[in-house]
């Protein structure tokens, strides 16, 4: 199992990173309002976009977007957070798997880390974040997203809808497509995921999805968003 530690602050403005394999390297990051990144070619998994929101139920969650910038692919993929006061404690320790399971070279995976402890909310000023992965073997391209649209309905529910098609010589089994929202500054705003109907995708066959976004704090904000899918044994195509 390999170690990343990231270390943000939301009112310092210098970011640590430190990667942990054999051996311990430091980077440093300048810091504005929100976490900005340069470009970090020596590792292997890069956190590219870090957010931290409220829901409508007044929730916090940390999101973000990790890419693989190696020649592996990596799966079980579990990003954890330590969040800290303006004392540096411990406040919570908070963890998710990603929401793709594997990812291959050059690809993405959001996650989304809910603080389920309202009473921390206002006592957040630092966190660490450490993200640990496992090396497996790559997973065929055969997952193409073949049409998608977006619609907000006079409920207030935003609905993305689109096609699946499964290009390899076997079942896509239990296929997933997941939606990563942004706002109008192209900031994450929320990630949301629906399984295909059917989940088992035949060769050569399209699957339709609906992606449900319940939240009405994100709706009326949504400008653009990005689709992903995965399935027990394949990924989406380049």
């Amino acid at each position: 199992m390999i170690n990343k530690i990231i270390q943000f602050s939301i009112n310092n403005p210098n970011i640590k990173i430190f990667l942990t394999m054999l051996m311990v390297t430091s980077l440093l990051f300048s810091y504005t309002n929100k976490p900005s990144f340069s470009e970090n070619t020596n590792d292997d998994l890069e956190i590219i976009k870090i957010n931290l929101i409220e829901d409508q139920n007044k929730y916090k969650h940390l999101i973000g977007i990790i890419q693989n910038n190696g020649n592996k692919t990596t799966n079980q993929i579990i990003v954890s957070t330590n969040f800290l006061d303006v004392n540096k404690k411990s406040i919570g320790n908070f963890s998710k798997q990603t929401e793709l399971r594997a990812l291959n070279p050059n690809e993405i995976t959001p996650f989304d880390i809910l603080i389920f402890d309202k009473k921390i909310n206002e006592k957040i000023n630092d966190y660490l974040v450490n993200v640990k992965y496992n090396i497996t073997n790559p997973k065929d391209k055969k997952l193409v997203i073949v049409s998608d649209n977006s619609k907000l309905e006079i409920t207030g529910f935003y609905f993305i809808n689109g096609d699946i098609l499964n290009t390899g010589d076997l079942y896509s089994v239990n296929t997933n497509v997941i939606s990563i929202v942004y706002n109008k500054n192209n900031e994450m705003i929320g990630v949301w995921e629906a399984l295909t109907e059917p989940f088992d995708i035949p060769p050569s066959t399209t699957a339709s999805f609906t992606i449900p976004i319940t939240d009405k704090t994100q709706n009326f904000q949504i400008s653009n968003y990005t689709l992903l899918t995965e399935s027990g044994n394949y990924s989406i195509s380049d």
